[in-house]
């Protein structure tokens, strides 16, 4: 899934870039993994969105590698706290691979790092 931001600033003070954004998806085992590349802001966001939630109605461990990600504005972060607790109310569970410090401030700046499981690498979030 390819997703190119338009690159104009919102006057809410929301994010959007010019940096294209790809989400890749694959099967490892009883796991489906994701890997999010570029920015995820107002634009990408909804791509995202649209594969985790339905993947976390069906399988029991979605694996969201953040690792080559750039950018993860406000609205990235909401899919993410929506998919967390999409995830609880299913009985699945979500895990982050955070390897960017762009990422892990961005989590920690808002204070949700500590809502997550979160994975130094893709072996370390399949394995746990």
């Amino acid at each position: 899934m390819r997703s190119d931001s338009g690159g104009q600033a919102d006057p809410a003070g929301d994010d959007t870039s010019s940096e294209s954004f790809d989400l890749e998806s694959s099967d490892h085992g009883p796991a489906r993994v994701f890997r999010a590349s570029g920015e995820i802001d107002i634009l990408s966001a909804p791509t995202l969105r649209t594969a985790l939630l339905p993947a976390l109605r069906s399988d029991e461990l979605v694996v969201l590698d953040l690792s080559e990600v750039s950018f993860l504005g406000s609205s990235g972060l909401a899919v993410l706290v929506e998919a967390r607790d999409h995830a609880q109310r299913n009985g699945h569970r979500l895990r982050l691979v955070c390897s960017s410090r762009i990422v892990l401030r961005a989590l920690e700046a808002t204070g949700l790092r500590e809502l997550f499981d979160i994975a130094d690498d893709l072996p370390a979030a399949l394995g746990s």
